[in-house]
C-alpha cells in the first residue's frame, strides 16, 4: 500500500519499463495508425495530384515527407533516452 501511495504522491516515479512501452507505442504506433487512416483519405487528393504535379515534385515531396519522418523519430526517440538519463541520475543521487 506504501508503494501505491508513493507513486500518487510522486515519491517515486514510473518505471523504466513504462518508458520503453510508451516509446515503442510513439515510434511505431502512431505511425502505422496515421499510415491506415490516411489511406482512406488519400483517394481522391491522389487523382488531383498525379494530375498537377509532374514527376519530379511528387518525388520530392516524398523525400521530404520521409526526411521529417526520420527527423521526428530521432527526436522521439532522444526525448526518452533523456528521461531515461534522468531518471538513472535521481536514482544514483539518492542512492
Amino acid at each position: 500500500m506504501q508503494e501505491f501511495i508513493d507513486f500518487l504522491t510522486f515519491k517515486s516515479f514510473i518505471s523504466y519499463n513504462m518508458l520503453f512501452i510508451f516509446y515503442y507505442i510513439g515510434s511505431i504506433g502512431v505511425p502505422f495508425i496515421v499510415f491506415i487512416y490516411t489511406k482512406k483519405f488519400y483517394i481522391y487528393p491522389k487523382e488531383a495530384i498525379d494530375t498537377f504535379l509532374p514527376t519530379e515534385y511528387k518525388i520530392k515531396l516524398s523525400l521530404t515527407f520521409i526526411a521529417i519522418f526520420v527527423f521526428l523519430e530521432i527526436i522521439w526517440r532522444m526525448m526518452f533516452e533523456f528521461l531515461i538519463a534522468f531518471l538513472q541520475i535521481r536514482d544514483a543521487l539518492i542512492s
